[in-house]
């Protein structure tokens, strides 16, 4: 292979796995050159050139809105399409993948009505708009989930995981990345992370919870980079309150997590063996968190907390009783090993070598 196309963008979830697959790609074809596609606007046009990747920013919007927003949206995937026509026939790349979200859709769809080999990736459990379009047109689609594979061609479908698993298998436990915080390696560490953005609303509750945790429990929280709350408890010599985690590799070395649902922190539980708690967002398109939840909680890799239903006690009481029983942490931890595929990056490859 001598150039794949990559589209991706708008969240992290989206654009995670896309860089850790290109990770791998440059591993395994050194001189195969990676190509990022995405909006000009969004995320991805900062993160991915910082990578070191070459990155082609388009102007598009979502499908979002008011039905005047949602034309004029139409009618910038529809330009884009045409746009892609002529990157494309200027790139002239092995292959194009899309990693979901809006982005990928003239991408695709171009690469198609050209014959140029496509393949599509879908993260969460209950498939994107977009790549629910997609399917349609692609000539390979990868799921994470096997009850996704029902929403795609059955021929054209595989089940092979996210590429950010693989990435996250190689973490190793290192004492190091519990010390670096101040923290005792033999005492149990609770971490939690409410995604990038991060969660007010959960926050406080956390804050509330942890003056009821047993006090030989040590507490590491990310805010989030759009969160407002104040923690009270940022004094307290076991806890401690940051910005931003190392989520890989705090999960390879806590004993339990607290987190969001989102793709990439699922693929990551299950590639690391980790035990944790969910706390799915209610703020998702279809309601895709709590699903994506319930494929581990229903294989008993994970209990979960709907938003609803989490208080300080709720959450104190779960937190405890978890941290106090040894055994049942490592059979969450087993079966949510289990779920994972640490491979799915080459096994992707292996397909790719297939189609083209």
């Amino acid at each position: 292979m001598k150039k794949i196309l990559i589209a991706t963008g708008g969240t992290g979830g989206h654009i995670y796995p896309a860089l850790a697959f290109a990770e791998i790609v440059k591993t395994e074809y050194p001189n195969c050159e990676i190509v990022f596609f995405g909006s000009k606007s969004r995320m991805e046009a900062t993160l991915i050139p910082n990578k070191g990747y070459r990155f082609i920013g388009l102007n598009m919007t979502g499908m979002n809105g008011n039905l005047k927003a949602k034309l004029s949206s139409f009618s910038s995937l529809f330009k884009a399409e045409k746009e892609c026509k002529k990157i494309l026939a200027k790139e002239k790349p092995d292959l194009c993948i899309g990693f979901g979200n809006y982005i990928s859709v003239p991408l695709i769809v171009a690469a198609s009505k050209m014959k140029i080999k496509t393949m599509i990736h879908e993260q969460n459990s209950s498939a994107g708009k977009a790549n629910r379009f997609l399917g349609h047109y692609a000539d390979a689609i990868v799921t994470c989930y096997k009850s996704s594979m029902s929403q795609f061609p059955k021929k054209r479908t595989r089940n092979l995981g996210n590429p950010q698993a693989t990435l996250a298998s190689m973490e190793v436990k290192d004492d190091r990345a519990v010390l670096q915080y101040g923290f005792d390696p033999k005492k149990p560490l609770v971490i939690f992370m409410m995604g990038s953005l991060g969660s007010s609303s959960v926050s406080k509750i956390i804050d509330q919870a942890i003056g009821m945790f047993d006090r030989d429990i040590q507490i590491l929280v990310a805010v989030g980079q759009s969160n407002s709350y104040e923690f009270q408890s940022k004094d307290s010599d076991h806890v401690r309150i940051v910005p931003y985690l190392n989520g890989a590799q705090m999960l390879k070395n806590c004993t339990l997590a607290v987190c969001r649902a989102g793709a990439t922190t699922m693929c990551e539980i299950s590639a690391l063996g980790c035990a944790s708690i969910l706390i799915p967002s209610p703020y998702v398109p279809n309601n895709h968190q709590v699903i994506n939840a319930m494929e581990l909680v229903k294989c008993d890799a994970a209990i979960m907390i709907e938003e609803k239903d989490l208080n300080k006690e709720s959450l104190s009481r779960t937190v405890c009783d978890l941290v106090r029983d040894e055994k049942r942490l490592n059979i969450i931890r087993e079966n949510a090993k289990n779920l994972g595929n640490p491979k799915a990056a080459y096994d992707m490859l292996d397909w790719i070598k297939e189609l083209v």
